[in-house]
């Protein structure tokens, strides 16, 4: 038994969450055997007296000059602040041509290479600070004893629209900021969920109490942050103990509230021209008062002007430092990136009528745009009619729902009671690849070849899949396929190192062959080589001799986690596990 099992059954654990996010990162802890009491971390390093005690701190990093110390969150001078990072994580593939356009991301780009830092390290930098930071202040609570000799158990938050590949980066950010690394009270567990998930088992627990929260009821779960937009909806099976079932399908998109920050400064250039073309610290000043706790913050869509104070640097003498903005210039900074909201609702709304028969009872909006007063108005009025109520919460709590929300993530993931989700979708393809006979009727001219081992036409290149999109992730049982591979004796006389990928395809048909939807996504190793020495070689068509090697590829479900195993004679002899997409 590992040390860290015997000492949490007996003391407990550490359960932390981390929401690291695109514009705001938190930090959520609680120990297991009090898991009501969840704590957020503050105490934040500012340069602002009024920003330390935020449920936040900015996602932003400078690595200063020389021997100038790196900083981080509201320590960050503005002009010299990288922001943005976390979406560089995603390939440019995975944007859409205005994203990879986008501004923010260029220069969140550049300033990375100037600095030397690929996204991942720094990722695994801005972590390192958080999670410093974190465990100095748990330690202030809880005791430095304490923290010290119990397990901890880490869950943190990633978009639900992100690649499998992203995620892997991110969990080699969070190893290599050192979270993981070894402790007296035994190994630290790092698991992922998707922000969606992490809000909603933070948003159900908060309305597991209302007298109308039933059985048989369903919910949309709209997670509105900085970078992403990520919908989930669930169905409660079980009130006490809450248990869940994903309905449908989720979704989401690169439609956060960063790109409402685009549109704002879009709309200053078009106003301003080249009086807009500032030093970039006086820039962010300008939008954080103006537009980020002003305007941004103010609009519910109400018919009035706007007056915005503009830099003086902006403004030629003599001439007004005010600007008056009308609904009509609002409204439009808004409109793109809220539309883009309303039919990811509307599309999870359709989905579950289609469904269950009925629409579901609410929609829940968290995150730091889920509080925009605006997004909350469109959706109530639009949905009124239908019957479906929109839940918006006071104060902090969208913002911080998901940090939180990891919490109950990482209490569920050690078997102590809390909500579980019991069953989520997948929205990913995971297969192999492999070559078969041949025929006309199936194959493609282009991927037919002559086989010199068999001297029978192959076609190659073709797909097989595991898992589908859109399949019940935990009611998958495990999968074994077989294959074979004929090997060479002249290379590989008596031991074999066997070794097989996995593919990844996101198309809701996946196809039956390799396309350019088609990526690599894991790869399998046997652990040695495999001992053939007691095959029987045969002659191929090309006079040479061959041993061939029977084997199976088995997937099975570890939680929201898959594993592909590597079976040789009914052993395993290597084994892959990555997380896979889906509404984790």
């Amino acid at each position: 038994m590992p040390i860290s099992t015997f000492i949490e059954a007996y003391l407990g654990s550490l359960l932390i969450g981390i929401d690291f996010g695109t514009t705001y990162s938190g930090v959520a802890w609680a120990y297991s055997k009090q898991p009501e009491d969840i704590n957020i971390i503050t105490n934040w390093d500012s340069t602002e007296y009024a920003s330390a005690d935020k449920g936040k701190a900015p996602t932003r990093i400078s690595y200063g000059k020389g021997y100038e110390q790196t900083t981080w969150g509201y320590g960050v001078g503005d002009d010299e602040a990288i922001e943005w990072f976390k979406l560089l994580l995603l390939e440019e593939a995975d944007m859409d041509l205005k994203q990879r356009r986008s501004p923010q991301i260029i220069k969140a780009r550049q300033m990375l290479q100037k600095a030397g830092k690929t996204p991942v390290q720094a990722i695994a930098d801005y972590l390192r600070l958080l999670w410093k930071h974190a465990i100095i202040n748990i330690e202030r609570c809880f005791g430095e004893a304490a923290v010290e000799g119990l397990p901890i158990r880490v869950v943190c938050t990633v978009p639900a629209v992100w690649t499998t590949d992203a995620v892997r980066k991110m969990r080699e950010a969070a190893k290599e900021a050192g979270i993981t690394d070894y402790r007296l009270a035994g190994e630290t567990t790092l698991d992922f969920v998707s922000e969606p998930e992490a809000a909603a088992l933070a948003t159900f627990d908060d309305l597991k109490s209302r007298p109308n929260f039933q059985e048989g009821d369903s919910f949309v779960v709209c997670d509105a942050g900085g970078g992403t937009v990520d919908l989930i909806s669930y169905k409660v099976v079980e009130t006490k103990p809450l248990k869940l079932v994903e309905c449908v399908e989720g979704s989401g998109k690169l439609c956060g509230a960063v790109f409402l920050d685009q549109e704002f400064e879009a709309l200053m250039k078009q106003v301003l021209g080249g009086a807009w073309d500032v030093p970039d610290a006086i820039l962010k000043g300008f939008m954080n008062s103006q537009w980020e706790n002003g305007v941004k913050r103010g609009f519910e869509g109400q018919d009035k002007n706007w007056k915005i104070t503009l830099p003086h640097e902006c403004v030629e003498r003599g001439a007004p430092y005010h600007l008056d903005l009308n609904q009509g210039h609002v409204r439009q900074i808004f409109e793109e990136i809220i539309s883009q909201i309303r039919v990811l609702v509307n599309e999870q709304i359709d989905a579950i009528e289609e469904k269950e028969g009925k629409a579901p009872k609410a929609v829940v909006l968290v995150g730091g745009f889920g509080s925009c007063r605006y997004l909350y108005n469109l959706l109530s009025s639009e949905n009124k009619h239908r019957g479906i109520e929109v839940y918006q919460s006071p104060g902090t709590k969208p913002w911080t729902a998901i940090c939180r929300g990891a919490v109950f993530k990482a209490l569920t993931n050690s078997s102590l009671p809390g909500t579980m989700v019991q069953s989520r979708i997948s929205r990913c393809n995971y297969g192999t690849r492999y070559v078969t006979d041949f025929d006309p009727l199936k194959h493609l001219e282009c991927d037919k070849y002559l086989d010199k081992v068999s001297g029978r036409a192959k076609a190659g290149s073709q797909l097989s899949w595991y898992l589908k999109r859109g399949d019940n992730i935990d009611e998958a049982k495990p999968v074994r396929l077989p294959w074979h591979i004929n090997v060479p004796i002249d290379q590989f006389c008596n031991h074999y190192p066997l070794s097989a990928s996995i593919f990844t395809c996101n198309d809701r048909e996946p196809p039956t062959r390799q396309t350019n939807t088609v990526r690599p996504g894991a790869s399998i190793q046997s652990e040695k080589p495999m001992d053939i020495s007691s095959l029987r070689p045969f002659k191929g068509t090309d006079g040479k001799h061959y041993k061939k090697i029977n084997f199976a590829i088995e997937m099975t479900v570890i939680g929201a986690a898959l594993e592909f195993a590597l079976m040789y004679q009914e052993k395993r002899i290597g084994h892959s596990t990555f997380q896979a997409q889906v509404d984790l």
